[in-house]
């Protein structure tokens, strides 16, 4: 009798854990739209936009969440995957962030005004000019000093 109650018991416990991880479904995974303009090119994450208007899509009810990029009207131009999504900090506006990178303008973050996210993207990594690179030949064997 004791084993059917604690494998009753057992099942009960798994059952609310089960139900428990179910609901927990995060508190940012919503979906957005939006537009934007472009006066220069930008590069985000993989790829380069040229400049003119976009309109973008998140998806984060599935996983991974993206961001699918268009140009407005238009064709997809990148699918973009967020590095990380916060919603802790309280946002005044929406806006896209960008910083320079190498000469060129790179997408840091997306915020969300309305659904109180942040979306931080990983910078691409940029060639490095040749001119930075260029001028050192082999370096020699070192001998201690005597």
């Amino acid at each position: 009798m004791k084993s059917i109650r604690r494998f009753s018991l057992f099942g009960v416990l798994v059952l609310a854990i089960a139900a428990m991880g179910a609901s927990a479904i995060p508190a940012h995974a919503q979906t957005a739209t939006g537009t934007f303009s472009l006066a220069h090119k930008v590069r985000w994450a993989g790829a380069v936009l040229p400049p003119g208007d976009y309109e973008f899509s998140l998806d984060s009810q599935n996983s991974p969440a993206r961001v699918i990029v268009r140009q407005a009207g238009g064709s997809i131009v990148a699918m973009v995957l967020p590095q990380s999504i916060s919603d802790d900090q309280p946002i005044s506006a929406s806006s896209l962030v960008l910083h320079q990178e190498g000469g060129e303008s790179v997408v840091s973050k997306l915020r969300l005004k309305d659904n109180g996210l942040t979306l931080q993207f990983a910078w691409p990594k940029l060639a490095t000019p040749v001119a930075e690179t260029a001028g050192l030949g082999p370096i020699a064997d070192s001998q201690p000093a005597k």
